[in-house]
């Protein structure tokens, strides 16, 4: 916002009107049904479905963005409401009601008070708190997902999953395809593909690449840390392009120690990269970074909840990895080097079983952080 001030004037009230226009989940679904419709991948319909669709309530503040043909296909289907879809909709709801209010709000504090004032912080809490916004972010986002999810399976639609465990990526080419699923897929297919792809050589697949998160981080703002943020991560594909290529990587045997120093290295470089998507302005993202490089002394604030989510997150974590080996062992159709999230759905219909998630429910009132902290997606 502050970039197209100083270019197009204070006038906060008429920024405000002309900035959202096309930039919000609402538009790329509104523009995903148009291009899909021009394509003649989806049939023309009438104004109440294509509405309906536009403004699904459960997904129309923060995503995930579902595809019309995927949604027009559910409703004209008849869907089965009843106690199945509910015992298993909202316990994702409450999952992810869990991740929101006690995790990512209670992470907000800490991020909050080192990003205001980073030069009061020692190097070491500025750095933790790099972390904890990673973490944060993820939470929050998930969370929202989560709950989104879960109040439409209620109502018997499914919608598409938004997450599945980024922060276990080996690689930044492996993280867009676990975070944000469905804005990778849909820069994919309506940014990066009309651009040429990798269509048109090598060099020019590379550029496109950069050009589509350069766009992606645009879409989140417009301020330069946002197009900062995109250039790096657009530029970190194509540099991991090439690495793969001219080391054939792909093609040798994975150690376990090389897909941890993997996962570690890629969840440093996210990290960093989301310096520039919280801070203020590029200036205040660099003297976030220095600060935490120049070792320098000041308060030091180790957090207590940034090790509580740190705790939740690698449990969680390892739950999957042994649910996805289980799943393997069984012959389900599952990649086993590609771990899949899940959730641990109880069975309501039984008595402990429905004693376990009241006593989850009441778990989350207990710890929920009431100070009130907006989704950070809600913004975009």
């Amino acid at each position: 916002m502050g970039s197209f001030q100083r270019l197009l004037g204070n006038d906060d009230i008429a920024l405000n009107l002309i900035l959202p226009l096309g930039i919000s989940f609402y538009s790329f679904s509104a523009i995903g049904y148009l291009v899909d419709l021009g394509r003649n991948k989806v049939e023309p319909r009438d104004l109440k479905d294509v509405a309906l669709y536009l403004a699904f309530f459960p997904k129309i503040t923060s995503g995930s963005i579902q595809r019309s043909g995927d949604f027009f296909r559910q409703m004209d289907q008849r869907r089965r409401i009843g106690w199945a879809t509910f015992s298993i909709g909202i316990q994702i709801f409450m999952f992810g009601l869990f991740k929101k209010i006690v995790l990512a709000d209670r992470l907000s504090v800490f991020v909050d008070q080192v990003y205001d004032a980073p030069g009061a912080f020692g190097s070491l809490t500025v750095f933790l708190a790099a972390i904890a916004y990673s973490l944060q972010i993820y939470f929050d986002f998930s969370g929202y997902s989560d709950m989104a999810i879960g109040v439409s399976k209620i109502i018997g639609v499914d919608l598409p999953s938004n997450f599945n465990l980024p922060y276990l990526a080996h690689n930044v080419t492996e993280f867009w395809k676990r975070w944000h699923i469905t804005l990778s897929s849909w820069l994919q297919e309506y940014l990066y593909i009309p651009l040429g792809g990798n269509r048109k050589g090598k060099a020019r697949a590379y550029v496109n690449l950069v050009i589509t998160m350069v766009l992606g981080g645009i879409w989140h703002g417009a301020n330069w840390t946002y197009i900062v943020w995109g250039l790096l991560h657009g530029v970190a594909l194509a540099v991991h392009k090439v690495f793969m290529r001219v080391t054939k990587s792909a093609e040798r045997p994975h150690l376990v120690l090389t897909d941890v120093i993997s996962i570690f290295v890629t969840f440093l470089f996210t990290t960093f990269g989301w310096v520039f998507f919280r801070a203020d302005s590029v200036v205040h993202a660099f003297e976030i970074l220095k600060r935490m490089f120049g070792f320098h002394s000041g308060l030091e604030q180790p957090y207590v909840w940034l090790f509580v989510a740190v705790a939740v997150f690698v449990a969680s974590s390892l739950a999957a990895a042994i649910k996805s080996k289980r799943c393997a062992g069984h012959g389900t159709k599952q990649n086993v080097s590609y771990i899949h999230g899940f959730y641990p759905i109880l069975d309501l219909a039984k008595f402990w079983h429905l004693v376990l998630f009241f006593v989850f429910c009441g778990l989350i009132l207990c710890l929920a952080y009431t100070g009130g902290s907006p989704f950070i997606y809600g913004n975009y």
